[in-house]
Order: structure tokens, then C-alpha cells, then sequence
């Protein structure tokens, strides 16, 4: 798992960037939208069942209210034979099997029992009263009244009612069948009827209702396309129902439920159903409805539909939009790794266009300033080269042998002391040196003691030359001798400094020469007091040595000759600097990096 983990990681890594970017882009929009619309349909259905829910126990209250007071007028109905003496009498009779009542008895029993249909209007469908001690009167619909009849002890509603708290007993729909055989379906009002004065029981009087007045209202109330609504006892007899196809034998268990009402979800014929139940406070039934989940989520289904087209179409678009912005955002990125392939086969003749100043303006800058940095250190090394190449031939095209100089200056130097003239030997011994210093061992690094003394034997000749009419002074700190220096880059300084500042003035002056340390830095001051330079000739001079590769010229070619070798062996850092002193003369400045490298023989 790992091992595929990582694999998948540096798969990723080695895309391109704006693949990655859009892989970026369709994670943070795909998995958050996806969250959203997940989290919404299911919080809205939630909400939408437990709307429907409240709406749905709402609905039946207003039923159980409507057939409660239903039930209330046909409960008062069982109260009236303690409105008729004679009824009171008549159950307390003792009667025989069988035995016929009197006329007086028959008419006021049927005037109680049409005062009963009257005031239960047409929906009483039988009448019957049954005395403690065998008295009985029982109207059944398209029957004479029978007297013969007795209570059948299983009956279930008189079970209940021998817990003798004197309510009425509603008992549920069942069949009750008349002389003629014609059965009538009917629910039952019982009620146990007792003596005021001295509790003692009579017997009971039943009203049998036709069911048709509920399943009417049941009929008046809608819950869904696939709606059941039934009313039902807590003995799970069923009292009425909306339709037929009902599913009370699944809901078994249900009534057992302490709650008086309340909504509750049940899994009924393979499918989630959604219950909602009511029980009366009157009849203690429960009336209850049945709606199947998908029933009321199904405009939650169309929610869902749209919601997921037009994320889909928000993911497509925020894709799309994402790709283009990606490869828009990198197309620069892509354009400079293209030019660093061709610097790479060592096209320096690129140029990034810099067309805003982010990260990727300032990294094409940069890039510009590199290339540039190349192109100009290929140059100064094809100018190194060529500079060694040209010395090369010189040295081939020079076919003087130094060891014929050197022999001949010393056959001048001995025929000089011969003949007595000191100052042919000291110039011929100090020229020889010179040419040595000059000539031997083409060392690339000396030491600035060595560098020093090949100038002060330069001005030992110059001061003969002019007979003292040149000063020489130089100061130098002892602990700089040891640092290396390139070799002949003091004597042009101050071979310019007799040649353009003292010679062409008044013919003499003093040259001072000066080496300090500047922290890290090697500073040689060479000062004149000549002529030195018009001001727009030092101006031309100073451009062509902060710009000017070229060291032709008639005019201070042994300065830019050496600023340029300086420049080529330390950076552009370091060199000459130029400037006119007061009240005349030159002063040029040499600063080189202070290094202490074992000098080369």
C-alpha cells in the first residue's frame, strides 16, 4: 500500500505544473461541491420528513377531534335509560327464559329505543339492553325486538368493562347478524348502568353505530398519492379503514408504544414507511397514517437532479476555466524553460519578454541579467584567450634571444666600469634587470615586494635620465609585501605619469606611491604633480574604463591595459579609478583583493 502511495506521490511530482495545477484546482472543487450537495439533499430531506411528519400528525388530530365529538354524542346516547324510570325498573327485573313482556312494558321500551334512533339520527343500527337478571331488549336492523336473547360472556368488550370504572366501552367494527341472516358491519357503545343510590349494578345497554360516518371522514383526508389511514383499538382490531389494502398485521406491536401520539418510521411490504398516530382521548383508539418515505422525498428527487446538473455543469465549467487559467498562468514558465534549453546548446542570443512584475517577472529578469553575465564572460574569456594567443605569436615573432640581451648589457656595464663611468653601469645593471623581470619565467602572480622593486629600478633610470628633476617617494606598510599581485601593473601607472603628466609639463615633479589596506582590499595610490588631464578628456577616460573593452588608443593605452587585465582576473569590482588633484597633477588609484597565495618561482 505504501509502495503504491508512493508511486502515486512522485507520479505527481513529475507532472508538469499546470497539470498539477489542475489536478489542485478539481480536488478543491469537486470534493467540496460534492460535500455540499451530499450534506444538502440529506439536511433538506431530513427537514422535508419531519415537516411532512408534523403535518401529518397535525392532520389527524383535527380527525381524532372531529371523531371524537362524534363519539361524545353517541356516548350521551347510553346515558339515557337513567332518564326513563321504567327502563331502571325493567333491568332490574327478574325475568325467565323466554318470557313475554307486557303491553306496557313493550311500549315503553319502544319509546325509549325511537328516542334513542332519533337523537343518534340514522346512524344507529341496533339498540340492545340486557338486564343483570335476565331482562334483555334487543333491536337489530330489519327485526322484530327480541327478548330472548343472552350475554355472551366472551364478549370482548364486556371483559373490559367488568373493571367497573363506569365509562363507556367502544368496541371495534365487527358483524352483527339479524333473524333474517343479513349481517351489517357496526362498532359498539357499551356501557355499564348502575344504580345511583346504592351502586348496584343493572346490567348494560349496547349501541351498535354503522362505520360509514368515520370512514367518511377518513375519506375527507388526504396524505399522499399512496396514502393509508385507518383507525385501529389497542387490541389491534381494526375499526375503519380508507382502503381496503391495509397494513395493520405488519404494524403489530405498534400500539404498545406508551406514547399517546407521535411520528415514527417502519420498514412495511419491503419498502420505509413514515407513521404517524393519534389516539383518541375518548374512544382510546388510535387513528393512524401510512405514507411511503419515497412518497415525500420525491420533490426532493427533483431538487437532486438539478442540484446534480448544475454542479456537474459547475464542475465542467470550473474545470475548463481552471485548465485555460493553469496553462495561462505557467505559458511563461513553459516560454523561459525553453530559452534555458537553447543557453543550455549554448544560445546566448535569447531574451525573455518581462511583461509583468511578479515571481515570474523578477525570474525572466533575472534570467536576462544571467544570460547577459554569460554572454559577457564568454567574452572576456575569448578576449583572455585571444590576448594569450597574440602574445603567443609575439613571442614567436620575437627572435631576439633574452640571454643575447643579457650578455650584451653586461659587456656595456663591464666596458663602462672599465673606462670609469659609474652611471652606464648602474643604468645597464638596472635595465638588465628590467628585461629580466620583464622577459624571465612569464610568472601570471608576484608579490607586490618584487612588483615594488621592478619600479624602483624603472625610476632609478628615469631620475638618471632627468638628472634628479624627478622625485620618487614611495610608502609602503611592511605587512602588505607578501600579497599577490599580477606582475607590471604599478610601472605603466607611473610610466604615464612621467610621460603624460611630467614630461609635457614643466619637465619635472615628484611622483608619490602609496599601498594601504582597506579591509580587504589592496589600495595603490599614484599621484603626480603634473599637467594632468583636461576635464572632458578624464570624463572620455573614466566611460572607456567602466565600459570600453578596447585598449587601443593613443592615449592611456598603459591605463586601460591595465584595468582590463584586472578586471579579467578579479571582477569588475576592482580596477583603476582616475581623478584630477588640486592644484595640478593625476591621481590613480589601483584597488586589487588582498590575497597571500604561495607565489609560484
Amino acid at each position: 500500500m505504501r509502495t503504491r502511495l508512493r508511486k502515486v506521490i512522485e507520479w505527481i511530482k513529475n507532472k508538469e505544473l499546470a497539470k498539477k495545477l489542475v489536478m489542485i484546482y478539481f480536488v478543491l472543487i469537486v470534493v467540496p461541491l460534492s460535500i455540499m450537495i451530499y450534506f444538502t439533499l440529506t439536511i433538506f430531506a431530513d427537514k422535508l420528513e419531519q415537516k411532512v411528519g408534523d403535518y401529518q400528525l397535525q392532520t389527524l388530530k383535527q380527525l381524532t377531534l372531529r371523531m371524537d365529538a362524534y363519539m361524545e354524542e353517541l356516548d350521551r346516547l347510553t346515558l339515557m335509560p337513567y332518564q326513563y324510570e321504567d327502563i331502571i325498573t325493567f333491568l332490574n327485573s327478574k325475568r325467565e327464559h323466554n318470557q313475554p313482556l307486557t303491553l306496557q312494558e313493550i311500549k315503553d321500551l319502544n319509546s325509549f329505543v325511537t328516542q334513542v334512533f332519533l337523537n343518534g339520527r340514522i346512524d344507529i343500527v341496533g339498540v340492545s339492553l340486557y338486564g343483570e337478571y335476565g331482562a334483555s331488549y334487543v333491536v337489530l336492523p330489519e327485526s322484530q325486538y327480541v327478548t330472548s336473547y343472552s350475554m355472551d360472556d366472551n364478549v370482548t368488550w364486556l371483559q373490559q368493562e367488568s373493571s367497573g370504572d363506569g365509562r363507556s366501552i367502544f368496541a371495534a367494527t365487527h358483524n352483527i347478524e339479524t333473524v333474517n341472516g343479513i349481517q351489517y358491519p357496526v362498532f359498539s357503545i357499551a356501557r355499564e348502568l348502575r344504580v345511583f343510590d346504592s351502586g348496584k349494578k343493572l346490567g348494560y345497554i349496547v349501541i351498535d353505530v354503522n362505520p360509514k360516518f368515520i370512514q367518511q371522514i377518513l375519506s375527507e383526508v388526504t396524505l399522499g398519492d399512496r396514502e393509508e389511514i385507518f383507525v385501529t383499538t389497542t387490541e389491534e382490531e381494526l375499526v375503519a379503514v380508507k382502503q381496503k389494502d391495509t397494513m395493520l398485521g405488519e404494524l403489530s406491536g405498534l400500539w404498545q408504544l406508551e406514547e399517546l401520539e407521535g411520528v415514527t418510521h417502519a420498514d412495511l411490504e419491503g419498502e420505509r414507511q413514515q407513521i404517524a398516530y393519534v389516539t383518541s382521548s375518548i374512544t382510546n383508539w388510535k387513528t393512524v397514517g401510512i405514507v411511503p418515505v419515497t412518497e415525500l422525498t420525491k420533490e426532493t428527487v427533483l431538487i437532486r437532479n438539478t442540484l446534480l446538473i448544475i454542479g456537474a455543469a459547475c464542475v465542467v465549467l470550473a474545470i475548463l476555466f481552471s485548465t485555460f487559467l493553469a496553462y495561462r498562468i505557467t505559458e511563461p514558465l513553459r516560454s523561459l524553460s525553453k530559452l534555458m534549453r537553447k543557453v543550455e546548446r549554448g544560445d546566448l542570443l535569447v531574451t525573455f519578454p518581462v511583461k509583468q512584475w511578479d515571481e515570474v517577472g523578477h525570474l525572466g529578469h533575472t534570467f536576462n541579467m544571467m544570460v547577459s553575465r554569460l554572454s559577457e564572460l564568454g567574452y572576456l574569456l575569448y578576449e583572455t584567450e585571444i590576448r594569450e594567443k597574440d602574445a603567443q605569436i609575439t613571442a614567436l615573432q620575437s627572435k631576439i634571444n633574452p640571454h643575447f640581451l643579457y650578455n650584451t648589457l653586461g659587456s656595456i656595464s663591464m666596458y663602462a666600469e672599465i673606462k670609469g663611468n659609474r652611471e652606464v653601469v648602474t643604468m645597464t645593471n638596472t635595465l638588465s634587470r628590467l628585461l629580466r623581470y620583464s622577459l624571465n619565467g612569464r610568472k601570471e602572480w608576484v608579490s607586490l615586494h618584487d612588483e615594488l622593486n621592478h619600479v624602483k629600478g624603472y625610476m632609478t633610470i628615469q631620475q638618471m635620465r632627468y638628472e634628479d628633476r624627478i622625485t620618487f617617494q614611495l610608502d609602503v606598510d611592511d605587512e602588505l609585501m607578501d600579497c599577490e599581485v599580477i606582475p607590471l601593473i604599478i610601472q605603466p601607472i607611473v610610466e604615464n605619469a612621467i610621460n603624460h603628466g611630467i614630461d609635457r609639463g614643466k619637465g619635472y615633479g615628484a611622483i608619490n606611491l602609496i599601498c594601504r589596506r582597506d579591509h580587504n582590499k589592496l589600495v595603490v595610490t599614484v599621484t603626480d604633480d603634473g599637467i594632468g588631464i583636461l576635464e572632458e578628456e578624464l570624463s572620455r577616460l573614466q566611460w572607456k574604463l567602466k565600459h570600453s573593452k578596447d585598449i587601443g588608443g593613443s592615449f592611456g593605452n598603459g591605463l586601460l591595459n591595465v584595468h582590463r587585465r584586472i578586471v579579467l582576473h578579479y571582477g569588475e569590482t576592482y580596477g583603476l579609478v582616475l581623478q584630477n588633484i588640486e592644484p595640478s597633477g593625476l591621481k590613480v588609484t589601483i584597488s586589487l583583493p588582498i590575497t597571500t597565495k604561495k607565489i609560484s618561482q
